[in-house]
């Protein structure tokens, strides 16, 4: 039998990718390389365990799993993703950066479709020589692999935080606040100054006061102008009448 006829020996269909690169040092993006050449359809058994790892569970050969693959690969090494399986979660997810570094999240518009909900995220692994964005990601002819995309349908480079996790920048745009910094104080009401003193009938409680149903309100208040009135005439007549 040719070698054409046989299974490929030992080496996996990752050694078609070329020589491995040595660790990027970002710890999520070399956790996904490890899968570099599983196939959806061939390997199905070995992706589906290594989302199941990072807390997804999904049949790649019947779901679009990009943005599963990024989440689990996240998952696995502490960081937490966004929890959903549309690939422009991520469009918001941890902080945006300009100058992307390999491991960064890059996230793309459906080909042809700008405005549509759905689209595409990989890890950022450089530019190829034609200008193209390079990704290592998942659901990507339907295997782990590196594949190149269009600079005009970029949405985001996006660079995941520890503990940040997929709302934190809605939360707080410009980042965690430094740990000791100063909460700012709440400024008083301007219209405090010129609130005038509150003026309680004799006799009345504080508790009836501010419970006075509207039908009982105008006695209430017809009471508080005449205990006013009282003490006005003392105060000028120092002689007080009913």
């Amino acid at each position: 039998m040719s070698d054409l006829g046989r299974a490929l020996p030992a080496q996996s269909i990752a050694a078609m990718f070329g020589p491995p690169e040595p660790p990027s040092g970002v710890a999520y993006f070399d956790k996904a390389r490890t899968l570099l050449g599983k196939n959806e359809g061939l390997d199905r058994g070995v992706i589906q365990e290594y989302l199941r790892n990072g807390g997804v569970n999904l049949d790649p050969a019947t779901t679009a799993w990009c943005a599963a693959f990024i989440n689990a690969s996240l998952q696995q090494e502490g960081y937490e993703g966004t929890g959903s399986n549309m690939a422009r979660s991520f469009a918001t997810y941890g902080e945006a950066v300009d100058k992307p570094q390999r491991g960064d999240l890059a996230v793309f518009s459906r080909e042809g479709q700008p405005n549509s909900p759905l689209g595409h995220v990989g890890f950022f692994d450089g530019y190829d020589e034609n200008g193209k964005i390079r990704v290592l990601g998942g659901n990507q002819s339907d295997s782990v692999r590196l594949s190149s995309y269009a600079p005009d349908r970029l949405l985001a480079f996006r660079r995941p935080i520890k503990g940040g996790g997929p709302s934190m920048n809605a939360k707080n745009p410009s980042g965690p606040t430094p740990a000791g910094t100063p909460l700012p104080s709440a400024p008083a009401p301007s219209s405090l100054a010129s609130t005038p003193p509150l003026s309680v009938p004799e006799g009345t409680s504080l508790a009836s006061f501010f419970t006075a149903t509207p039908a009982q309100q105008p006695r209430v208040d017809t009471q508080a102008r005449a205990k006013a009135d009282r003490l006005r005439r003392e105060a000028l007549y120092a002689d007080p009448f009913a």
